[in-house]
């Protein structure tokens, strides 16, 4: 007998695919950490979103919404970070380090794709988050069927220099005495402590007038999920009572910032056994793309590319829609597991 899936064809197959939208806690390394899992098919490609410390994208649910028309994304709470961290009596947050996330993150891959009965995933790294992420894909290749970062770390030391340089350089081209005054006060880095970090990032950071349009021009209703979520979303974990997230973002970042400073792509390796794509905001002050260049010129891959988004600085993700747009053609240009291309 033949069932109804075996008589579509292919087209209509992918479009019979049921939606997928839960979030559930789940024993990882020991400990319970929130995993939200979303999209409109549950044959799109599998994306897990890796954000840096202290960094819960799965209360963004909102904002990627578009995307998951394309993917199933996979949003994990590190430790340190949203749900996870509440639902902690004691979260060891002193004890983070690039290893133990990536750890973390490898056992989030393994369980989702057993949940979703695929065979790789994909993975995206966004900001401090590529660094965990790119260890993740540099330990354990055969979980992953690629690897996209946004706003990539490659090495900490140089590209927070080469940022220091480019910001007074900025200042000087735009008579900004004010600011060149604060830079040349703080002096070059390597700095003491995350509060001469954050005084850098300030200006680093800095969201570009492209990233502030594309965030303000955000539907009404979108803006007020992000602001005001409602309750009864299932990106949302209950009867936790979650932390405010600028500051547990700091206090996490301060507790993996010795490992972050001494971050060194090449100590993964210079042969990678999937395709790696680079997304870097033409604007750039944080992680300065010259360098991302001059590691990718290293390394060996199936396939590596460095894709410029216009516009867009270290917080090019806010552009959503020119991000979804560069996924969806390289990711959709690679054979993502059993998943169809897009």
């Amino acid at each position: 007998m033949t069932t109804d899936k075996q008589a579509l064809s292919p087209r209509d197959a992918r479009s019979k695919a049921p939606p997928i939208e839960e979030g559930f806690f789940a024993g990882i390394n020991g400990l319970q950490q929130w995993i939200t899992v979303r999209g409109a098919r549950s044959d799109n490609p599998v994306l897990l979103l890796v954000g840096g410390p202290g960094s819960a994208l799965s209360a963004m649910a909102p904002f990627f919404a578009p995307w998951e028309q394309f993917f199933t994304l996979v949003q994990w709470d590190q430790p340190g970070a949203g749900a996870t961290h509440a639902k902690l009596d004691n979260p060891p947050i002193g004890s983070l380090t690039i290893a133990r996330l990536a750890s973390d993150g490898e056992a989030v891959a393994e369980l989702v794709s057993r949940r979703l009965s695929v065979g790789k995933l994909w993975i995206m790294g966004i900001s401090a988050g590529s660094a965990v992420a790119l260890t993740m894909v540099s330990g354990r290749p055969e979980l992953f069927s690629g690897y996209v970062g946004c706003g990539q770390i490659v090495h900490w030391a140089r590209q927070d220099a080469l940022s220091y340089s480019l910001l007074c350089e900025q200042a000087r081209a735009a008579a900004d005495a004010e600011v060149l005054a604060e830079l040349e006060r703080m002096g070059p880095p390597p700095y003491r402590d995350s509060a001469m970090d954050a005084r850098k990032s300030k200006y680093a950071g800095a969201m570009t007038a492209a990233e502030r349009a594309a965030f303000a021009a955000l539907e009404p209703a979108t803006l007020a999920a992000l602001t005001s979520p409602p309750l009864a979303a299932s990106y949302l974990a209950k009867d936790v009572q979650l932390e405010e997230p600028r500051a547990l973002s700091f206090k996490t970042y301060d507790k993996l910032r010795k490992d972050l400073v001494a971050f060194d792509a090449a100590t993964l390796g210079s042969r990678f056994a999937l395709p790696l794509f680079f997304l870097q905001g033409e604007l750039d002050a944080f992680t300065v793309t010259s360098e991302v260049r001059e590691f990718v010129s290293r390394i060996e891959a199936p396939r590596k590319e460095i894709i410029t988004i216009a516009g867009g600085g270290h917080s090019c993700i806010f552009l959503r829609d020119e991000i979804l747009a560069a996924l969806r053609k390289h990711i959709g240009s690679v054979t993502c597991g059993r998943r169809q291309p897009l």
